[in-house]
């Protein structure tokens, strides 16, 4: 590993004229995760890359004491410094489990960094594509099912709680974590950040996760992350990767239209073969869940927006597949959900 410094353009990171004369971090949330490093700190973390996507490259960064951060380098930023404020103020207010906290950013006029909690179980992406043919063991049903309710968990709070829309929903931003709590198994990363950005080609969009009445990825709904959510459900029971026309993490080739592929599968009457066979391999008798999350995806990836349900409906959804056993129902739990927007303490 190398420094932060020597991966970024440290230069850039020099405020120019009729900036603040100072090179300021600024943390956001309540108590900002428990963190107290500044910027110099943060230069001289060891780092190492992690992944580059359409919104910039993402860096590991192991500070001097030992506290282990994720550094997103974002490119083609063309808000203001005070939208760029606003926003980033108003994602550090976000609380919950099944979203990553953004703990800090960065702003000056050639350089944007954003900081966050850094877990490191990897990706969904990763769990579900990354392992095929490495002789490692394949993700089980429990394993997807924790995370297909993790994701839903993720986006109600964000729709209800905060009004957000999260615009990248996919495998690659739904995080893992180790242990024992399945409610705590995934969070969503990368929320809420699209309209930052200048309109990304085609190539460098989230190829088959955008619902296709999305002209304009940096202005999504509540419907067209419903859309994609329901993608990612796809993804999960089939092992097919929606970004690629194939089955690995950063295949090649154009995007799958996975809810229009699952479709002409199941009006064939073939059911069983949109599932992944790793999965099936695997057994656990969960054949009945599967088909429930299916019937779940498909009303979610609907291509007309007014016919899918809404967030909070397919949660409740998801909650019921497997009589709860997957994570405790919404109810239980409103202490970790805040109040949503409108609704009475």
């Amino acid at each position: 590993m190398t420094d932060l410094a020597d991966l970024t353009s440290s230069k850039d990171l020099v405020p120019s004229a009729g900036e603040t004369t100072t090179r300021r971090l600024v943390f956001v949330g309540a108590g900002a995760g428990g963190y107290s490093f500044d910027l110099e700190d943060l230069l001289r973390a060891s780092a190492e890359v992690l992944g580059k996507g359409g919104a910039g490259t993402t860096y590991r960064a192991v500070l001097e004491d030992g506290a282990t951060v994720v550094v997103k380098r974002l490119k083609d930023v063309v808000a203001a410094r005070r939208e760029f404020a606003s926003a980033l103020e108003a994602l550090g207010r976000v609380e919950h489990r099944n979203l990553l906290p953004v703990r800090a950013y960065y702003f000056s006029k050639d350089e944007k960094l954003l900081v966050a909690d850094y877990l490191p179980a990897g990706s969904l992406a990763a769990a579900l594509h990354g392992s095929r043919g490495s002789g490692q063991t394949p993700m089980d049903w429990d394993a997807r099912a924790r995370a297909a309710l993790c994701a839903a968990r993720g986006m109600v709070h964000l729709h209800a709680a905060h009004g957000l829309v999260h615009g990248n929903v996919k495998s690659s931003n739904l995080l893992l974590r180790h242990g024992g709590d399945p409610d705590n198994a995934a969070a969503l990363s990368d929320y809420s950040l699209q309209h930052l950005f200048a309109p990304l080609p085609p190539s460098a969009r989230a190829g088959g996760y955008h619902a296709p009445e999305l002209v304009d990825p940096r202005r999504p709904t509540f419907s067209s992350d419903v859309y994609s959510l329901g993608v990612l459900f796809l993804e999960i029971l089939t092992g097919k990767c929606p970004a690629s026309g194939t089955a690995g993490v950063d295949g090649g080739g154009a995007a799958l239209d996975l809810p229009r592929w699952v479709q002409s599968v199941v009006r064939e009457e073939w059911t069983a073969e949109v599932f992944d066979q790793e999965l099936v391999r695997l057994g656990g008798g969960a054949e009945e869940e599967m088909v429930a999350l299916l019937q779940v995806a498909m009303a979610c990836a609907g291509t007309s927006p007014d016919a899918r349900p809404e967030a909070t409906e397919v949660l409740k959804r998801v909650e019921e597949i497997g009589g709860g056993r997957h994570g405790r129902a919404t109810t239980e739990e409103e202490g970790s959900w805040g109040t949503p927007t409108g609704a009475s303490p």
